[in-house]
């Protein structure tokens, strides 16, 4: 279902690599009927982990009670909208992150045969979990480490929690995954057949590729190369030639003595301006960033004796 533009919600940038936000709400108000979370939509998935109090959650127009401890899952494209259930104070986390957190780089058979199934649509995933459901305290305990992971911001956050979003989605895919998947054989024509060309693409980062050229490769026709590259990867062909590039550009910047212009030349983007366009984009600050805290982490390490 396609829900109006304007109640669509403009998510905060993003690290493309760790796209998630956790976000803890108290609403001042606290009498009953009060709106807690206004009617939108996104292109994401939510988790709604309800701390205190209790709330009525309306996802696609169906309402679902919460109470501390309970879990709601909001679909990608869910319009969904919250109210306070009771005159009492209450308090929640929504936790809000994009399918590509969950993709694979390489094509994955597993993968695709236990966790694609919910990314792509073809099996739903539970509306709620219940807090007395002695089956649903894994997904809470790894929700609830993740945000204090987001919270706390130690060094590795965005590792703890992306693999805390891989665990619980194995998880969720022992418990609801309907047999018709499992017992199907993985697809592996396509996996196969796409090695090659990812291979391809990061030994010769810096070479021009059109989709035409790639699609030949895989001796497929244009529409349907991108079609399927997507669906093995989670992003499009050009949005993964990009996303390489920039990583690789970001090792670089921290690793060498390189200048923005050289490292810009060595992935591909002969254009600085372009390329600073381009990285920015993609971690949500210029690369000088990068060399202005490498440079002070440098300065503040004595010299050795």
């Amino acid at each position: 279902m396609t829900y109006p533009q304007d109640l669509m919600e403009k998510t905060p940038p993003w690290d493309s690599s760790y796209p998630f936000r956790f976000y803890r709400n108290r609403p001042q108000t606290t009498a009953k009927d009060d709106n807690i979370l206004y009617l939108h939509w996104h292109e994401h998935f939510e988790i709604i982990d309800m701390q205190v109090g209790k709330a009525i959650f309306h996802i696609d127009s169906r309402p679902y009670e919460a109470h501390a401890g309970d879990l709601l899952i909001v679909p990608a494209g869910a319009l969904h909208v919250g109210y306070n259930a009771a005159d009492e104070a209450m308090e929640y986390v929504a936790v809000v992150f994009n399918a590509s957190l969950l993709r694979v780089m390489h094509p994955d058979p597993v993968h695709e045969r236990y966790i694609l199934p919910f990314l792509d649509g073809r099996v739903s995933m539970p509306a709620k979990l219940f807090a007395e459901d002695e089956l649903a305290a894994p997904y809470r305990r790894l929700i609830r480490e993740s945000t204090a992971e987001f919270e706390n911001q130690n060094a590795a956050y965005e590792l703890v929690i992306k693999h805390n979003f891989q665990l619980l989605f194995a998880l969720l895919s022992r418990q609801y995954l309907p047999e018709k998947f499992i017992d199907k054989p993985a697809p592996t024509r396509h996996s196969e057949s796409f090695k090659p060309l990812i291979q391809h693409i990061e030994s010769h980062i810096a070479e021009p590729l059109s989709v035409e050229q790639a699609a030949r490769m895989v001796n497929l026709n244009p529409y349907h190369f991108c079609k399927t590259f997507k669906k093995l990867t989670g992003r499009t062909f050009v949005d993964y030639v990009n996303w390489l590039r920039i990583n690789e550009a970001d090792r670089l910047l921290r690793e060498t003595e390189w200048t923005v212009t050289e490292i810009a030349e060595r992935i591909g983007c002969g254009n600085a301006n372009y390329f600073t366009k381009l990285y920015k984009k993609y971690k949500s600050f210029p690369p000088s960033d990068v060399r202005r805290k490498r440079e002070s982490t440098m300065k503040s390490v004595p010299p050795l004796s």
